[in-house]
């Protein structure tokens, strides 16, 4: 260890008071940053997921009249061997095809409006789908008989449908032909989007082809890129390598701005509560490091006097400030991580008005952080540059100091 780092470290435990309360100050501003940014992330995180990833698309490929009004008359004929080159490229983790329409819904006395959804479960996700099942099961849809459906929560308690009613469902189909037919209830899900479940019916794709005459067609194809954060870089680009006649390639951004929109302004709110707060801190340490240097002046005018260079006696400060700085991180890195991961686990679940409102916008109640080192990484950095910043005073103090200690 070189000689100025070993003398900071032990003028750090001559006053361990000091050291501490610099090193908690860091490691305190480090810890609700880490905190704070990780939940408001992982929040929009969870609203992204549920409102697009699992339904809408990251990247929708859809005939250049589909999207807004999801209109079953402008579907797309089948592709497979585009849809094979697609789902091989390096950077696609998968694509799926489906097929979308409304139609009434009717059990016993009680009916409602629903959209049905055709999903090839064969290219999907099983994790994503079994995850959201709540009674009933995937795999054992009789192909005789009804089309077996798969029905959102709520939906299924409007209805009043338990698991093997028969449905009535009814409503237009493909190019003006009419789509009528039974329906199964084959299972229950919860979506993580309120607004969803309670409209939701799914099908398999062929079941939804055939329901609506839609025969060897595709309403959309959901493409979800290796890294759904560039989604709109990757509808770019993908459109590019493989393009497909008559269809446009729309990032979840093109098609929901208001929830892109409403992300940035909440997100903008939480990097005033950052800044605020590393005001404080700053502040803090400041104070902090004028104190240090108003309690070792005289040890400095008496360390010049003796021969130490001016440089050499700023490095040993700018070290004790860079140790603590790291000490504290460190701390902090502990504490914020440790609390984050325990909301992983237990993420923070809003009951009463509260809850009620967060369904209506479109999302389950839940407050999941996230988990991207990222965020750690960015805040450390920042808090012990803030230190550094800090440790010019002292720094300041040894170059003005006099060689005679007057």
């Amino acid at each position: 260890m070189p000689l100025t780092t070993r003398m900071a470290w032990r003028n750090l435990g001559r006053n361990r008071r000091r050291s501490a309360i610099t090193a908690a100050a860091v490691a305190f501003a480090l810890f609700f940053a880490i905190l704070i940014r990780s939940l408001q992330l992982g929040i929009y995180g969870h609203m992204i997921h549920t409102v697009v990833g699992g339904m809408a698309g990251y990247v929708q490929v859809a005939d250049s009249t589909y999207w807004p009004s999801q209109n079953l008359d402008v579907a797309m004929a089948e592709d497979p061997r585009w849809l094979e080159a697609v789902t091989a490229d390096p950077d696609v983790a998968s694509a799926t095809p489906r097929l979308a329409g409304f139609t009434l819904l009717s059990h016993e006395k009680e009916s409602a409006v629903a959209q049905w959804t055709g999903v090839d479960f064969a290219r999907e996700d099983p994790g994503f789908w079994e995850t959201r099942l709540i009674d009933g099961r995937f795999d054992n849809a009789s192909k005789d008989g009804p089309y077996p459906v798969w029905l959102g929560r709520y939906l299924a308690e409007s209805l009043d449908a338990q698991i093997g009613d028969t449905l009535v469902g009814m409503g237009q189909g493909y190019q003006g032909s009419m789509a009528s037919d039974l329906m199964l209830v084959a299972g229950t899900l919860r979506l993580g989007n309120p607004e969803l479940e309670k409209r939701v019916a799914v099908m398999r794709l062929e079941d939804a082809q055939a329901y609506s005459g839609a025969y060897g067609m595709w309403g959309t194809v959901m493409i979800t890129p290796k890294n759904p954060g560039e989604s709109f870089r990757a509808a770019a680009s993908l459109s590019q390598q493989h393009p497909m006649e008559y269809a446009s390639w729309t990032s979840w951004e093109e098609r929901m701005p208001e929830l892109q929109q409403a992300i940035q302004a909440d997100s903008a709110g939480g990097i005033v509560i950052l800044f605020i707060l590393y005001v404080v801190i700053s502040f803090g340490l400041l104070g902090t490091m004028i104190m240090l240097a108003n309690e070792r002046q005289r040890e400095f005018t008496m360390q010049i006097a003796l021969g130490v260079k001016r440089p050499v006696l700023a490095g040993m400060v700018f070290t004790e400030a860079l140790l603590m700085g790291v000490l504290g991180a460190a701390i902090g890195t502990a504490m914020g991580r440790g609390v984050v991961y325990y909301f992983h686990v237990r993420p923070l679940r809003l009951l009463g008005d509260i809850a009620q409102a967060m369904e209506q916008q479109g999302w389950e109640p839940v407050l999941p952080p996230s988990m991207d080192w990222s965020i750690t990484w960015t805040h450390g950095a920042i808090v012990i540059g803030l230190t550094l910043l800090a440790s010019l005073w002292p720094i300041y103090v040894v170059y003005k100091s006099p060689a005679i200690h007057r």
